[in-house]
């Protein structure tokens, strides 16, 4: 950036502040496309109504894209896309906006003095609308009109071709039955924007887009082989079709994902069911209803440094991906075995989780009937153990606890379910914590 091109140093109070970012934009197949750097200014500093009023910026219907692509198909036509660099940095800033000088550009002598914005800065809340305006008028300005339906959609005829443009925030594609229509467009816009062109699309919104010569797939192959990765440890199995009509759905029933890992499944599988996949946009829909539970999680961990040998149980409840009981406490009685030290945690999370569901099934608001709450454990043994109805007198000694912990399941109160160690979220309450954990913790 450079000093007077992008905001001018003055005297005055009530200033933004601004922060570098820095970026590695990936293509779809995992390669590195670009480092990117950009000063963002902390714009949940700005006030509504004193420092900005409307934020609205529209974006191009994905249901237009294809629509767009379809009518390519039927007529042949060309389709390029473009992207504009420093896309807010285009906005014409109307309202002055103060920041303090940013770390690397603070001028010698002049350290209290802070910045008055010329141009917008990322991170701004009306950079959006103030982009989206420019470009409009740059695109207007050129004879294209906008569509009467999708105000992202632009287009115009000559006498020798026909033109039609959608915008993405900073990503365009051009459309055009002869060559000169996509060249004559990118000439116009690079001169007013600085632009990268990106030849014949390949990929746009993270949907690869192939040409033959049928027409155009639009596909997201990569997009899904991801999320499979992201989820392996879910112990994800293969099916042959997107929904089996033999299984009825419950709320809060049944051994689910974890709540919080189900709720970003179901996310990523929603991006994929609105842009290309139809054939799961129905179990997609249907799943989405069951994100909102009440789910525990308990642990147990013996500390050698402990001088009674007693271990440290933690257990903690979600609601909504919210948390909203926790604890951390000693055990009162000496566990044998690990496995045993397990039960004890799941004994005192179970008298929690029955008292959160009773507190429930008495508010109005929560859908009753009440299901049982799903506890998770990464301890195989101590959820065999609970669901064994074979009594060893070796564990005489947590007996009671035991007893507890098959009434409440069998009483529908609580299910177990297996988790994996790695990042499991009753950690924190059992075991120090590394920097990074701390950092992950307090986020």
């Amino acid at each position: 950036m450079v000093l007077g091109r992008f905001w001018i140093c003055l005297k005055v109070l009530n200033q933004l502040v601004a922060s570098g970012c820095l970026r590695i934009k990936y293509s779809v197949d995992g390669t590195i496309l670009s480092f990117k750097e950009r000063l963002v200014a902390k714009g949940f500093i700005q006030r509504e109504s004193i420092d900005y009023f409307d934020t609205y910026a529209p974006v191009v219907r994905t249901t237009s894209i294809r629509m767009l692509f379809a009518l390519a198909s039927i007529y042949h036509l060309y389709v390029h896309q473009m992207g504009v660099k420093t896309t807010f940095l285009n906005g014409d800033l109307t309202k002055e906006v103060y920041m303090e000088q940013p770390e690397g550009f603070i001028l010698l002598g002049n350290e209290n003095k802070v910045c008055r914005l010329v141009k917008l800065l990322y991170g701004l809340n009306q950079a959006s609308k103030k982009w989206h305006k420019k470009f409009d008028d740059v695109i207007l300005a050129n004879g294209l009109k906008h569509n009467g339906v999708d105000k992202c959609v632009y287009s115009k005829t000559c006498n020798e071709y026909k033109v039609i443009l959608c915008l993405y925030v900073d990503d365009m594609l051009i459309f055009s039955n002869y060559m000169e229509g996509i060249v004559e467009t990118k000439k116009y816009i690079s001169s007013v924007f600085e632009m990268k062109d990106q030849g014949e699309v390949n990929t746009i919104l993270g949907i690869k887009v192939k040409r033959d010569d049928k027409g155009f797939t639009l596909s997201q192959t990569h997009y899904i082989d991801k999320m499979v990765d992201k989820f392996e440890h879910l112990d994800i199995k293969e099916a042959l079709t997107p929904y089996d009509h033999s299984k009825i759905l419950e709320e809060n029933k049944g051994r689910v994902a974890a709540q919080l890992e189900y709720a970003s499944a179901i996310g990523s599988l929603i991006y994929a069911a609105y842009c290309t996949k139809i054939d799961v946009a129905f179990v997609v829909c249907k799943l989405s209803r069951f994100t909102t539970v009440l789910e525990g999680y308990c642990d147990a961990s013996w500390l050698t440094q402990n001088v009674d040998s007693k271990a440290i149980s933690g257990w903690l409840f979600t609601l909504g991906g919210d948390v909203v009981s926790w604890a951390s406490k000693k055990q009162i009685v000496i566990a044998h075995l690990t496995m045993e030290f397990e039960l004890i945690s799941i004994a005192t999370a179970g008298k929690e989780a029955e008292w959160l569901r009773d507190l429930l099934m008495h508010i109005a608001l929560w859908p009753q009937p009440m299901g049982p709450v799903s506890l998770f454990c990464d301890s195989q043994a101590a959820i065999a153990r609970a669901y064994s109805e074979v009594y060893n007198g070796k564990s005489r000694h947590i007996s009671m606890r035991y007893a507890y912990i098959r009434e409440v399941i069998g009483n529908g109160v609580m299910t177990m379910t297996y988790v994996k160690i790695g990042d499991y979220l009753a950690d924190p309450l059992t075991k120090p914590l590394s920097r990074e954990m701390v950092k992950r913790t307090a986020t």
